[in-house]
């Protein structure tokens, strides 16, 4: 049950520092602006999208993924091995998409300040 609700605390987490990370670059553009949601090798945007898609398509993925795996770890078996490594799995999955969602940021707000599309910080 520990690790159950410890899990729980560190989706909370990662999920609130990147609807935080989202809410910066959102209160930074315009809301006529295109977000690039993918880049290719070289680092330039091959695909863009509207700013309210793409800085809430990515966090509600990652809400989506969340949930995912808390059914799965409801639905398991109740052994102190599987608890462990359930956690592990959510503890692990947390951290990695917001590492990849702050890596997205950064991308974005480099090509976007490259562009002249964002307004000074507040």
């Amino acid at each position: 049950m520990f690790l159950s609700l410890a899990g729980d605390v560190l989706w909370i987490i990662a999920l609130s520092i990147m609807a935080g990370g989202s809410r910066v670059v959102w209160s930074r553009t315009e809301p006529d602006v295109t977000i690039p949601l993918q880049f290719a090798q070289s680092g330039a945007p091959t695909w863009r999208v509207k700013r309210w898609i793409a800085l809430i398509l990515v966090p509600a993925l990652a809400l989506l993924v969340g949930v995912l795996l808390v059914v799965f770890n409801r639905n398991s078996a109740a052994d102190p091995q599987s608890a462990l490594i359930f956690f592990g799995v959510r503890a692990t999955a947390a951290g990695l998409l917001g590492l990849v969602h702050f890596r997205w940021l950064g991308s974005v707000i480099q090509t976007l300040e490259r562009e002249g599309a964002l307004k000074p910080l507040q």
